[in-house]
């Protein structure tokens, strides 16, 4: 009798283990490890931006992985979907290459034109992905890369700490600047960024590297990635809801 009762009682710890990870399953709005190539994701800027092994690769330098002949510096990648509300993202990034060792890692959140254009119908005027003509645009920029202004530089480049800046847009306002942790190339980088109403967090590795609060921080948008003078890849894109059934 004691035997059928543990098992019942297991029984219903198995359920109730399952009905939470529903649950959470739920919260997921959207997730992409690149197995179907980039169809949920459009460049700008101009270089390329492509899939390999399951991994969504960008080319932001001179002589890359792609050709001799490449003269751009800069790449945007937007996911096509939108995101309304408060929002957990979380991702896997790994820098390739930096000739100079910037190790450029950035994610613009929320982003949306003031005018109420859309941005995929903008997207010719932002064809070179110059990074002033995301400025002008509303939303929150992150910044993630090795430091290398001049103490720093006088480190070895294992020894820099990483630069983390969060801006608000448009006006590319600076929130919030620390310096710690790294940024380094062949390393793989576990990213959780939390927008969650004016207040955005951002954490490395399980480490919360930055915080900022935004009072005009724009409740809904886009989710770009972003890289500098820098051949990067990304995987397991997954953004979560964080407002519940």
């Amino acid at each position: 009798m004691l035997s059928t009762l543990a098992l019942c009682l297991l029984s219903c710890a198995f359920c109730a283990q399952g009905d939470d990870a529903v649950a959470e399953d739920a919260r997921v709005l959207f997730f992409d490890d690149f197995s179907a190539g980039m169809d949920n994701w459009w460049a700008e800027g101009g270089l390329n931006a492509w899939v390999e092994d399951g991994k969504l690769y960008q080319d932001a330098e001179p002589g890359g992985e792609r050709g001799e002949s490449r003269t751009g510096l800069c790449s945007t990648i937007w996911c096509k979907q939108e995101f309304e509300g408060d929002i957990r993202i979380e991702l896997d990034t790994h820098v390739v290459r930096s000739d100079i060792d910037a190790n450029n890692i950035n994610f613009f959140i929320h982003f949306s034109d003031p005018g109420g254009k859309p941005l995929y119908e903008t997207r010719d005027e932002r064809a070179d992905g110059a990074y002033q003509k995301y400025h002008v645009l509303s939303g929150n920029i992150i910044t993630f890369l090795s430091d290398v202004e001049k103490e720093s530089l006088a480190l070895p480049p294992d020894q820099r700490p990483a630069r983390i800046r969060i801006r608000h847009c448009p006006g590319f306002e600076l929130l919030k600047e620390e310096f710690t942790y790294h940024c380094r190339q062949r390393v793989t980088y576990h990213i959780e960024i939390i927008k969650q109403g004016p207040d955005i967090s951002f954490s490395v590795d399980g480490r919360l590297l930055a915080q900022a609060h935004d009072p005009q921080a724009p409740s809904g948008g886009l989710f770009g990635l972003r890289t500098f003078r820098t051949v990067l890849w990304w995987d397991n894109v997954r953004i979560s809801s964080l407002g519940g059934e």
